[in-house]
């Protein structure tokens, strides 16, 4: 038995760990099993919570096979990549524009969003144990996780309360939302595509050639632009104020449902975000169709802009 899958989500020490995570044992002896979960630090588990709360998971050369995952299965290797450290960045650019970029780069690549609906895990003790101050909250604990990595399981958006009830880890959380979810190996690939596109603005200070080779990454100076708008964007327009000025930037989505994945997530201007809304790409040329349909003269305008 090389992999194992806990049954459901609950605390070792100060962290959860995560109903359906699938997870490599590395040492076993009479009083303790080592376990490596996917989505976190190693973790010493007593046989007798050992035996109650893992069940074993099939695996072969590839693949480990966990019913939660996309697939029903995570590729082995997984297991062994690593968050790219942005530690040599932050000492060389620590007063430069750029350095709140670099910080919200590995933030999006590596965690979840926010939730404060999910439970602590200092009161979802008191709730089983049973101490009423627990029982008083009102509809404790939530499914997804707050600020996790982003290679717990997804949650899909057709999960409901009762459902989140009726699970064995209620009131822990049991995954991430869907639109977060990413395999370490995606998450370091959406790091190296941010890292490119902040380094290829304007204004943007020089990558040394060994970095951007430890990085992966090739950088094309003052090249970078905004989807919406097609304007290049300037790394000095992070010295206005977030949000509220036309060339401020933003983290734009493509396609805001699908999240911050690879391919998907760029540096652009706020207002431009502001303007797209929550729709994606596709849906909003989708609009301009419909409307120009019923509008020749906009449709002559959008003939010729095309062609």
């Amino acid at each position: 038995m090389n992999y194992v899958i806990s049954k459901k989500t609950f605390p070792i020490g100060n962290e959860w760990l995560c109903d359906g995570v699938p997870c490599r044992i590395l040492s076993v002896t009479e009083s303790t099993i080592i376990v490596l979960p996917m989505n976190g630090s190693k973790k010493s588990i007593p046989k007798e919570v050992f035996d109650i709360e893992f069940t074993e998971c099939l695996s072969d050369d590839t693949y480990v096979y966990a019913p939660r995952y996309p697939d029903g299965r995570v590729s082995i290797h997984e297991f062994d990549i690593k968050p790219i450290s942005i530690v040599p960045l932050k000492n060389i650019f620590k007063n430069h524009p750029c350095y709140p970029l670099i910080e919200k780069a590995e933030q999006d690549a590596y965690h979840s969003k926010g939730n404060i609906h999910c439970i602590k895990i200092a009161d979802y003790r008191k709730f089983k144990s049973g101490e009423e101050k627990a029982t008083t909250l009102e509809r404790i604990g939530d499914p997804v996780f707050n600020r996790q990595r982003r290679h717990c399981p997804p949650v899909s958006s057709n999960w409901t309360r009762a459902d989140f009830e009726a699970c064995s880890s209620f009131p822990a959380p049991i995954g991430i939302r869907a639109e977060d979810f990413a395999l370490p190996s995606e998450q370091n690939e959406i790091l190296r595509e941010l890292l490119t596109q902040i380094f290829s603005c304007v204004n943007a200070p020089d990558l040394p050639v060994e970095l951007q080779t430890h990085y992966g990454i090739t950088i094309h100076k003052n090249s970078h632009k905004c989807d919406w708008c097609g304007e290049l964007i300037d790394i000095h327009g992070l010295d206005q104020s977030y949000c509220a000025t036309v060339h401020s930037v933003n983290f734009c989505h493509r396609d805001p449902k699908i999240g911050t994945k690879a391919g998907n997530v760029y540096i652009g201007h706020c207002s431009c975000n502001r303007e797209q809304g929550g729709y994606s790409e596709t849906e909003r040329i989708d609009q301009i169709i419909r409307l120009a349909r019923s509008n020749p003269e906009l449709m002559e305008r959008l003939k010729n802009g095309i062609f």
